[in-house]
């Protein structure tokens, strides 16, 4: 006996799922391509290995991510999931998009004089949450996609909460390039400064140090 898929060419309407398609990734391709060249990596040959950045190189960075999270709501304005999550009861997804597009416009019209985020040892460091502990209504407060849809999914936990959850690959470029969690905007990058600036502190007085100790 055939199925009512097979004689109707369509889904039973008794056992179609009312759950909301996923919210499409952008193509993140030209922001990562404009980041490198603003931040070259010595491992790679760059096409201007010796610039240094100016505020058009850090405006188009900017720029380019802000487009890419305005097409992720565009999707969701068209038919993607919406409402609130398990972690991310303050904001709503699509809030919180708007947001971070409006931060990013702000900073590529007022660019710093080099990008301020995190590396992306920073971002591989991050503490993975694994798919076991995952429960079906936690989804990434960014793309709004439920957590467990995805086969193998790829979570980070941020240092400031533990509620913090992301798909990496939603906020590996919002953390390259601003370098605070897009949540409660706690700055990771600014913590990272700090503790390189007194590292190299005490270096520079214990070399201090040591040359009074040859000659005092």
């Amino acid at each position: 006996m055939s199925t009512y898929e097979v004689e109707h060419g369509t889904a039973d309407p008794a056992t179609t799922s009312t759950q909301a398609p996923r919210r499409r990734l952008p193509d993140l391709s030209t922001f990562f391509a404009t980041l490198s060249e603003i931040t070259p990596d010595p491992e790679h040959p760059q096409h201007r290995p010796h610039a240094v950045p100016v505020p058009g190189d850090v405006s188009a960075a900017f720029y380019s991510l802000a487009e890419a999270l305005r097409v992720m709501r565009q999707d969701s304005a068209s038919g993607g999931a919406e409402g609130e999550t398990e972690g991310n009861a303050e904001l709503g997804s699509d809030d919180l998009l708007s947001q971070m597009i409006q931060n990013l416009l702000s900073g590529a019209d007022m660019p710093p004089r080099e990008v301020e985020g995190v590396s992306d040892e920073f971002c591989d460091m991050l503490d993975r949450v694994p798919k076991s502990s995952l429960k079906p209504d936690q989804a990434c407060p960014i793309c709004n996609n439920p957590f467990l849809e995805d086969e193998f999914p790829l979570v980070v936990r941020l240092p400031c909460h533990p509620t913090h959850m992301f798909d990496m690959e939603c906020v590996r470029p919002w953390l390259r390039l601003r370098g605070t969690c897009p949540l409660d905007r706690v700055d990771f990058a600014k913590q990272l400064r700090e503790k390189e600036e007194a590292r190299k502190k005490l270096v520079e007085e214990d070399e201090e140090e040591e040359w009074d100790g040859m000659y005092g």
